[in-house]
């Protein structure tokens, strides 16, 4: 007995010696933890990320990231990456391991997807928290506030990162004009020179709804009623007299001219024509520019929708004319609203 005792155990050694050492020695990886390190930031072109791996039979082989802009990372961007681990030794990656299995610490990131190359590599897709830029470190100070006052148009200079723009007009101190938003440096308030006065405009830039520069304050432009009236005349482009849409009933392109006065009560302003008539529900060619007035005989300020046509008409009742409204909506020469 004692002697086959001794045989079996020489057997089995021998057969241990022989078996291939990976067959003991193969671990199986089943989940991976990583630290990533992002240097990405909005407004840069550096696309630099560091990731590491504290799992015990693995490493990183490469990171590459997949959606690097052609020139700098905008603000509400999300950096996309991938990452290629290599298993050391004898382990290897198990085909059942899933997004769950991957833990991130460092910067904020979700897996995305994870997929093997073969026993030995796997690739894990992940996708960086949205880039968000201090709010110091835009530029939209406006600067160069400037009048003309051939035409009453508004400028100043565009600060770096501003989008648009939104611009206020004050006579005497109090406000004449909502807030108009516009992309361009300049504004042209001729339309809002009604009376005499001492004029400013406040603007401030604007990069999305959460940054927003100070408003700014213009000097003042001085005018005599003479003077506003000159402003008002010299701020008319060629196609601002409406043609289109013209009825029995009036209406744009019916340049009704006759002298009469402006005249104010309670509820609001009307026109009295030289033969002591009055304009209702149509509109009326007064001093070079177009008014509308309703079924009770007021004028209309803010959208008016005329044959199927709609017209802005501003806070002092002119119709505007190749610019954009306070609410941000284009209109043409004619005043149409352009869709």
């Amino acid at each position: 007995m004692k002697k086959t005792g001794k045989i079996w155990v020489a057997l089995i050694t021998a057969l241990s010696l022989a078996m291939p050492m990976n067959v003991w020695a193969d671990t199986k990886i089943t989940s991976i933890s990583l630290k990533i390190d992002s240097s990405i930031e909005a407004g840069d072109s550096d696309s630099d990320v560091d990731v590491t791996t504290s799992s015990r039979y693995c490493s990183v082989d490469d990171v590459e990231v997949t959606n690097e802009p052609s020139d700098e990372w905008k603000s509400g961007a999300r950096p996309k990456i991938k990452v290629t681990l290599s298993s050391d030794g004898d382990a290897y990656f198990g085909t059942g391991i899933t997004k769950s299995d991957i833990s991130v610490s460092g910067n904020d990131a979700t897996v995305t997807s994870v997929s093997r190359s073969g026993k030995y590599e796997l690739n894990v897709s992940l996708t960086l928290e949205k880039l968000e830029r201090d709010s110091s470190d835009y530029d939209l100070d406006v600067t160069g506030l400037n009048w003309d006052d051939y035409d009453g148009t508004a400028s100043w200079e565009e600060p770096e990162d501003a989008k648009r723009y939104e611009v206020r007009l004050y006579r005497d101190g109090s406000s004449v004009s909502s807030a108009i938003s516009t992309t361009d440096t300049s504004y042209n308030f001729a339309s809002y020179f009604t009376r005499s006065g001492d004029y400013t405009f406040k603007v401030r830039a604007i990069y999305n709804t959460s940054n927003k520069g100070d408003w700014e304050e213009s000097d003042e432009l001085s005018v005599s009623s003479s003077e506003a009236k000159d402003i008002r005349d010299n701020g008319k482009s060629s196609g601002n007299t409406p043609s289109n849409s013209i009825d029995d009933d009036g209406g744009p392109g019916d340049t009704n001219t006759s002298q009469g006065a402006w005249l104010k009560n309670d509820t609001g302003w009307w026109y009295c024509n030289a033969d002591r008539s009055y304009p209702v529900n149509q509109w009326q060619y007064i001093n070079n520019y177009w008014y509308f007035f309703n079924a009770s005989g007021y004028m209309v300020t803010g959208w008016v929708q005329w044959n199927n046509v709609w017209y802005y008409c501003c806070d002092s009742g002119e119709m505007l004319t190749n610019t954009r409204t306070p609410d941000g909506y284009y209109v043409d020469g004619n005043g149409a609203w352009i869709q």
